[in-house]
């Protein structure tokens, strides 16, 4: 795996990107996504735009929880109300973190 840079990273989640490879990770709990800038983006904006009070539902443990695919369609994340908007944050984070070090000229590892 290539030299990343943590652009955001919280209990559950981290988000790192290789400025070599222009290639974003999500590390959540035991998963690993790999995207490309642009497929990054959607996903994130897929994610900002899902409405959890249209689309939960209630799960063994009584808890209510909206499933959201992954890009691959048999894999699927199941968060909490909570969960949900600690993940939106994450990437949102991840997105304003990209920019500042982009404007910066201080991503590292980045070709100058």
């Amino acid at each position: 795996m290539c030299k990343t840079i943590i652009l955001s990273s919280g209990k559950d989640t981290a988000i790192s990107h290789c400025p070599h490879c222009d290639v974003y990770y999500i590390w959540h709990n035991n998963l690993l996504l790999n995207f490309t800038q642009n497929d990054f983006l959607n996903f994130k904006d897929i994610i900002e735009n899902f409405s959890f009070t249209e689309t939960s539902l209630p799960f063994p443990d009584k808890k209510e929880r909206i499933l959201l695919r992954s890009p691959n369609e048999d894999i699927s994340f199941a968060f909490t109300h909570d969960e949900l908007e600690s993940f939106r944050n994450m990437l949102n984070e991840a997105v304003y973190m990209k920019e500042v070090y982009t404007l910066m000229g201080t991503e590292p590892g980045a070709n100058r």
